[in-house]
């Protein structure tokens, strides 16, 4: 059974069976109020995993970088010794070049890794890495069919995606704005009409009670200084919904000065219910879209696989996992520290390698 809220319409109240739109202004309201504890539960559960992430895996992470800023000099000392072959030597800077790409990719200006990047690559760090991304701007170009200008501004992977998400985003406004020249032109039928004019109406009961509120809220007019920062508050609050066409607050700040009650709801016109329901159904879509677009950008933001519908009470089992993979990672990059130890070792690796490469290895 759903939970009955104060501004739902009883029958008892009405002393009367439902009208289909009274009916409709309970599914709604109760709908959005759903999708605000929703709301409120998955920003809850994103707070507590990102402190809980930064507690139990940036020690981890920093672990990790510690040991694979150890391997990069380690395999430096090694390239500075004598007697390696050709193709050792180069696979030895191709181990070490990655190992530093991936330092300074997550670290930033690490001048010590960057210095020997540097030493043992024919093109600087900061040539290759602008290289990429010019490779990576003409092929966003060629796939978007977006112009993204010039190089300037465009210093990681992070400048060029914000680049072409904002100029595909201008792309869609003119899109859209062509699109609604055409439909303005293409506005003759009378249900078109009368669909304009409803929402106008629809906007007008909004403004109307966003007008009361007003007058009886205002904190200019309230001698008393608690009282008037009270009001300044609800006033704000007012102020935001009615700029977000939140009418399910400005109701709930009505019922809160006693505009409003069980008896006046139960007695709103079918016209006047109609125009509100509207204004409900708009105020539960953008709702949705809220919290779509928040999941949407928390797995972007953390790098995560999106399987299905992802649940705020699974969020701290991915950080287990996260957990077990880093220090499996480091148990790896620890183990191949001891491989590095010495030139005879690091040479029975190379040689291992080459055979996992070209599958010549029986075990």
């Amino acid at each position: 059974m759903s939970r009955k809220t104060s501004l739902e319409i009883s029958s008892r109240v009405a002393s009367t069976k439902l009208t289909p739109e009274q009916e409709r202004f309970n599914f709604l309201i109760a709908q959005i109020e759903k999708a605000r504890a929703t709301l409120a539960e998955w920003e809850a559960a994103v707070a507590a995993f990102r402190q809980t992430r930064l507690q139990k895996l940036q020690p981890l992470h920093d672990s990790l970088s510690r040991a694979c800023r150890e391997s990069v000099f380690a395999v430096d000392r090694l390239l500075d010794q004598t007697g390696w072959s050709r193709v050792e030597r180069a696979e030895l800077r191709e181990i070490l070049r990655g190992t530093a790409d991936v330092l300074l990719e997550a670290n930033g200006a690490d001048a010590e890794i960057k210095a020997l990047y540097d030493k043992h690559s024919e093109v600087d760090f900061d040539t290759s890495r602008q290289d990429e991304l010019q490779q990576l701007k003409a092929e966003a170009e060629e796939f978007t069919g977006l112009d993204l200008g010039d190089d300037d501004g465009i210093l990681s992977e992070e400048d060029l995606v914000e680049r072409m998400y904002r100029e595909m985003a201008a792309r869609e406004a003119a899109d859209a704005a062509r699109e609604d020249a055409k439909a303005q032109r293409r506005r003759e039928s009378a249900t078109k009409r009368r669909g304009e004019d409803s929402a106008q109406l629809a906007r007008q009961s909004l403004r109307e009670i966003y007008r009361r509120l007003a007058s009886a809220v205002h904190p200019d007019r309230e001698p008393d200084p608690v009282r008037r920062e009270e009001k300044n508050v609800l006033m704000q609050r007012i102020n935001q919904a009615y700029a977000a066409n939140d009418l399910l607050t400005l109701f709930e700040a009505q019922m809160q000065i006693e505009q409003l009650d069980a008896g006046a709801i139960a007695k709103i016109g079918q016209q006047r219910l109609r125009q509100y329901n509207r204004l409900l159904a708009e105020q539960l879509s953008k709702a949705k879209e809220t919290l779509r677009e928040a999941k949407v950008a928390f797995v972007m933001d953390h790098g995560l696989e999106q399987h299905g519908d992802a649940q705020p009470q699974k969020l701290l089992h991915v950080i287990q996992g996260q957990a077990r993979r880093l220090r499996a990672e480091i148990a790896r990059q620890e183990q191949f520290l001891r491989v590095l130890a010495s030139k005879a070792s690091t040479r029975r690796w190379l040689k291992q390698q080459r055979r996992f490469a070209y599958g010549d290895d029986d075990d």
